[in-house]
């Protein structure tokens, strides 16, 4: 393991250690180590690539909406089917 990808490790799970509320922006609490695993692959994928340790934000938005595909999909379905009008949202079910 790089000692690059550890160090960068590290200082991401302090950061969302020391801030949880910023965690539960991305995933929820039960899906954190999975969360964590998922960055630790993706910043070693970049260092074999010769790339920075540093995951891109494009980087972190494919891991987030990948991990909450099924919530991503549960409300774009309740997006189609809620219409607002001047009254107020209205349900097409």
């Amino acid at each position: 393991m790089s000692l690059e990808v550890e160090l960068y490790m590290s200082n991401v799970i302090k950061f969302f250690n020391e801030n949880p509320k910023d965690l539960m922006n991305f995933v929820t609490q039960d899906k954190k180590d999975e969360f964590f695993q998922k960055i630790k692959e993706k910043a070693l994928e970049n260092v074999e690539k010769g790339e920075e340790v540093v995951l891109t934000q494009q980087q972190f938005i494919d891991i987030c909406v990948n991990m909450n595909e099924k919530q991503v999909k549960e409300f774009q379905y309740l997006k189609k089917i809620m219409v607002t009008t001047q009254y107020g949202q209205i349900c097409w079910n």
